[in-house]
């Protein structure tokens, strides 16, 4: 995906659903990279939401790394070094 086409990050709202490519798992959940903001970092922590039933689900059996699937933003977070935006990824 080009530069061009990456769509800007004032778009980023909460409870937007996003596609996000699986970069790894991790012992707290996993890392992901956002299909159209492919300059901001992106994680969802199942540690700390999963007590919200699609996460509960998604803990349950993680998709591979390499996978993209739909997912919800739950928090913009500004962070002190590039990707300079942390998405906090929760299940739609």
């Amino acid at each position: 995906m080009s530069d061009e086409s990456k769509l800007p990050l004032s778009e980023l709202q909460p409870n937007q659903i996003v596609q996000a490519a699986i970069t790894s798992h991790e012992p707290w959940g996993i890392t992901a990279n956002l299909i159209a903001y492919e300059s901001v970092g992106a994680s969802l922590d199942v540690i700390r939401r999963g007590s919200e039933p699609g996460v509960k689900a998604l803990a349950m059996n993680l998709p591979p790394v390499g996978t993209t699937i739909d997912l919800a933003i739950g928090a913009l977070r500004s962070w002190h070094y590039e990707p300079w935006v942390w998405v906090d990824l929760t299940c739609p």
